[in-house]
């Protein structure tokens, strides 16, 4: 609540349910955004495991121009900003780093297009 207002920051069909919580993706891309300088944008979403089993998170990361960083080093660094701003148990298993995210025209970000991506890339690893 903001000066005696609500303010909306996210849809609620952006939702994601880590470990039986249910939290917006617009609250973990907030936290991770100030995780690293050298981020210019992240996406959270949720993927299912090839095997079954809860969701697990994802971020997805555009880098600042000229910026340079790796996964590992952008994972322990989003965990560590989400275990102390939201909650301890939300735990970060893949970051990906890509140029740009996919969009519509109207500049929303497509998560379902993220979101198939990554669980096409986990099925194939799965079958190695």
């Amino acid at each position: 609540m903001v000066g005696g207002y609500f303010v909306v920051q996210g849809r609620a069909d952006d939702t994601m349910n880590l470990g039986g919580i249910k939290t917006s993706s617009v609250e973990i891309e907030r936290v991770c955004d100030q995780a690293d300088e050298n981020v210019l944008e992240t996406a959270a979403i949720s993927v299912t495991p090839v095997n079954g089993g809860p969701e697990q998170l994802a971020i997805f990361v555009v880098l600042k121009k000229e910026s340079k960083s790796e996964p590992i080093k952008l994972k322990m660094k989003f965990s560590g900003a989400i275990h102390s701003n939201l909650n301890p148990l939300f735990k970060v298993s893949y970051v990906k780093i890509v140029p740009e995210f996919p969009r519509t025209a109207s500049n929303k970000l497509l998560r379902r297009v993220l979101r198939d991506k990554l669980q096409q890339e986990l099925s194939v690893l799965s079958r190695l």
